[in-house]
């Protein structure tokens, strides 16, 4: 071969490598890239080769031999270089003899060995860093053509802008296959409530988008400071994980900065440099994003690889980020919903018990029907009802749920008051104890008959300030008690306590007198009323067949005015002596309520506080209507004759009392919760009317549509003030 290329093959060839080098511009991917810029040095009459830097060095693309027509023979796929010899190396494109070049020995070895006598270096730069290296060698007769050098200085320039160009192309569709998915996720997500649907919808677009990774959904529960992970993918099932306490793992750092967190390197170093904790194999890549309602944190998407190290990517991050912005509001709207739904079923537990204490006096069929209904609709794993035995040292078993609770009925379980458990604290205390963990809890008595109990709730059975026995509930999964259901509970519990009294007034009733049977036939009949005017006015009128035509009334306290006001009365001459208005301390029926003591009187005109509405009345008989150690009124009953009233009399009226102070006190307590009931069935409604449309206009016309129904308002005007658009 000649010393020079001759000027006409040096103009072809420079021909040939302008139209190879604008090939490079139309490369969609790396490998286009690598194959445009072999097809331009495959022209050349040298030997070439090509290296893409990598972080330990130089890696090889391909090589050419243009006499074998082949790969350079023996040449290294891979050469260590470190980044200052690089840097130092490969900073500028220059020509060099091999004997005088200062290059990496690895390097010009390859040449040498194949015969050559110079070397040509020319680096790919891209912000003054090299991304490749275009290596071409001649024999000591070729010598390196600078006039051909240059189309290849001019290819490697075009190497970065071509890179650069497959990297913005590629983010463009990484970006717009993100932008889908979040849109197919929100069209889904619009059309389910369903927590279930809505985890699965998550999971697949993760699928789709990033891979087959470990995905889990995990929610925070603020009242009890515990996250649960309903919905857990670890590439075999889907499981579900019991709530744990926030604490410092990766989960809690993120319920508690509201900041998303990716570690794919060094992962278990980094976290714990986080200050988070592991219990078990920590994951080797690993990425979450907290789902953020209103500044709060409501719970997080969690990704992870549990083998490999930089699986996740920046895309990867933003792309959770994006996404759990975008179902952050429907996760937390679906469980709103069906923690309302549950509430919803657990008010109607207690409207059902409380219709069976109204019409049912066998105590133990009433007693079996509400543990089961407590475990069926608060999902418990076991509920028992405990009575004070007739010494007042001990809590008998008197109904229970499952196998166990058949075994200790048949036992005649009972535990000590005041013992060393849940249930003799609640007996001896008579205030409700929640042990969400007992595993931690010192009062915790582990009952070999029930060993999955995770958690335990043990609630006083209260009639007045008297315990008669106590609810216990136990759950196979810790944190599940909250304010609310325990609220719930407590009703049920006194509902059970209002039952056991009414079972004892009536076996008692049985045994003394038919008095005490009519007795028993009020207090049903006031239980069994719709509104506590019609159980009042039911209490007056057995009372007054009870007591043989008797004046009878019963006035309730008005804490705000601090006085008594008659609201059910029978037998007196005119209407206005049933509209009385006494101030606490004012008359006999004043007193009683301020000293929340019973007054019997044989004969009125005797006594100075007695005032006079009936000139023909001599005895009276006043009882205060306590629950839970609040007055809630008097109950007076008034006669013509001059001692009329017997021990036994102020007995039973004592009795009937306090059946109808808890009437009183429930009756409100279900007004409240029908009212609560109601409000969110027709919030739900509402919702659900306002979710099926997408029109701003509609959104805004059903809303004030169903304000006006719920407010029965004549007009409703919603206001909008839209920001003023900025000048340009």
């Amino acid at each position: 071969m000649s010393q020079t290329v001759p000027l006409k093959d040096e103009s072809q060839i420079t021909i040939k490598l302008h139209e190879k080098n604008y090939e490079l511009f139309k490369a969609r991917t790396e490998r286009d890239i690598n194959t445009a810029i072999q097809n331009s040095l495959k022209i050349l009459p040298y030997l070439s080769a090509y290296y893409i830097v990598t972080e330990a060095g130089l890696e090889l693309v391909f090589s050419h031999d243009p006499q074998t027509k082949k790969a350079i023979q023996g040449i290294k796929r891979t050469i260590e270089i470190s980044a200052t010899e690089m840097a130092r190396s490969f900073s500028e494109s220059k020509i060099a003899l091999l004997s005088e070049a200062d290059f990496n020995p690895v390097i010009v070895s390859i040449f040498q060995e194949a015969g050559c006598y110079s070397i040509a270096v020319v680096p790919a730069i891209e912000d003054v860093v090299s991304v490749g290296v275009i290596f071409l060698g001649a024999t000591e007769e070729q010598k390196i053509n600078k006039n051909l050098l240059s189309p290849v200085i001019a290819l490697a320039e075009t190497i970065p802008h071509a890179l650069e160009n497959i990297k913005a192309v590629r983010a463009t569709q990484q970006r717009l296959r993100e932008l889908e998915a979040i849109s197919d996720t929100s069209q889904l997500i619009s059309s389910s409530s369903d927590l279930q649907e809505l985890y699965e919808v998550l999971h697949k677009q993760i699928r789709e988008m990033i891979g087959e990774v470990e995905f889990a959904v995990s929610l925070y529960d603020p009242e009890t400071q515990t996250i649960a992970i309903p919905y857990l993918y670890n590439r075999e099932s889907i499981e579900q994980v019991e709530p744990f306490p926030l604490g410092e793992g990766l989960i809690s750092i993120l319920i508690r900065t509201h900041q998303p967190l990716m570690l794919v390197e060094d992962t278990e170093r980094r976290a714990r440099s986080l200050g988070a904790k592991f219990i078990g194999k920590p994951a080797k890549s690993w990425l979450g994003c907290p789902l953020v309602i209103g500044g709060e944190a409501v719970g997080a998407i969690i990704v992870q690889d549990l083998e490999k190290e930089n699986r996740f990517t920046q895309d990867d991050l933003r792309f959770v980020t994006s996404l759990s912005a975008q179902v952050g509001g429907a996760i937390n709207n679906a469980r709103l919903l069906e923690n309302a739904r549950k509430r919803a079923i657990q008010l109607q537990t207690v409207a059902e018990i409380s219709r069976e204490v109204s019409s049912s006096l066998i105590v133990d069929n009433l007693l079996r029907q509400a543990v089961r209904l407590a475990c069926e609709r608060f999902s418990f794993y076991h509920a028992a009802v405990f009575l004070v035995d007739e010494s007042k040292e001990f809590v008998v078993i008197r109904e229970a749920t499952g196998d166990s609770g058949a075994q200790m009925k048949r036992a005649g379980h009972k535990l000590a008051i005041g013992s060393k458990s849940i249930v003799g604290y609640v007996a001896q205390n008579s205030e409700s104890l929640v042990v969400n963990d007992t595993s931690k809890d010192p009062n915790y008595y582990a009952n070999p008959l029930m060993p999955e109990t995770k958690a335990e709730a043990a609630l006083p059975l209260r009639v007045g300030n008297q315990v008669i026995g106590v609810l216990d509930v136990q759950s196979s999964q810790p944190y599940v008690f909250t304010e609310e259901n325990i609220k719930i509970m407590q009703i049920l519990a006194d509902q059970m306590a209002v039952a056991v009294v009414n079972s004892q007034l009536f076996a008692e009733a049985q045994e003394r007198l038919s008095q005490h049977r009519l007795l028993h036939h009020v207090t049903t009949a006031a239980a069994s009323s719709t509104s506590i005017d019609e159980a009042l006015n039911s209490a007056v009128q057995g009372l007054q067949v009870t007591l043989g035509g008797d004046q009878i009334a019963i006035l309730l306290s008005d804490k705000e005015q601090k006085n008594l006001e008659v609201r059910a009365a029978i037998g007196y001459p005119n209407e206005e002596s049933a509209k009385l208005k006494i101030p606490f301390g004012v008359g006999v029926t004043g007193w009683v309520a301020l000293q929340r003591q019973p007054q019997r009187i044989n004969d009125v005109t005797k006594d100075s506080r007695y005032i006079s509405v009936n000139s023909k009345v001599r005895s009276e008989l006043a009882i205060p209507l306590i629950y839970r150690n609040e007055v809630l009124g008097v109950l007076n009953v008034e006669s013509s004759r001059i001692g009329a009233y017997s021990e036994n009399d102020e007995e039973m009226l004592g009795t009937l009392a306090g059946s109808l102070a808890a009437i009183i006190a429930h009756s409100r307590l279900l007004e409240q919760f029908r009212t609560q009931v109601e409000r969110e069935r027709m919030l739900y409604e509402i919702i659900n009317k306002i979710r099926r449309t997408s029109s701003a206009d509609r959104i805004l016309a059903i809303t004030a549509d169903e304000i006006g129904k719920v407010l029965t308002a004549k007009r409703v005007a919603i206001q909008v003030d839209l920001p003023e658009a900025e000048s340009l």
